[in-house]
């Protein structure tokens, strides 16, 4: 697998609009001449993975999801627990 974050999101870059975040993609989506214009890209940081996944004919793949949307769900849950633990209620309305 080849992870690509972007620094700014929807950074154009190989005919991809890449996300602002982790995007994991199958080593066979861009050529070798794509990877290399990809890694030499200031505004982009590519690495090589290890599939999470079984690799071979069927086995299924999870491309082209941010990895950002289980960091988005880590964060909320740390906002959420910080707000218990600080008495909180909910957001203050002024009339």
């Amino acid at each position: 697998m080849i992870r690509i974050t972007s620094k700014r999101h929807n950074f154009r870059r190989c005919g991809v609009a890449h996300p602002k975040g982790a995007v994991e993609y199958p080593n066979d989506k861009f050529s070798k001449g794509d990877l290399e214009t990809l890694r030499a890209e200031p505004m982009l940081t590519v690495e090589a993975v290890k599939d999470k996944q079984e690799s071979g004919p069927g086995a299924p793949l999870n491309t082209g999801i941010p990895v950002l949307r289980e960091k988005r769900k880590e964060k909320a849950e740390v906002k959420k627990q910080a707000g218990k633990k600080s008495g909180e209620k909910g957001p203050r309305i002024n009339p």
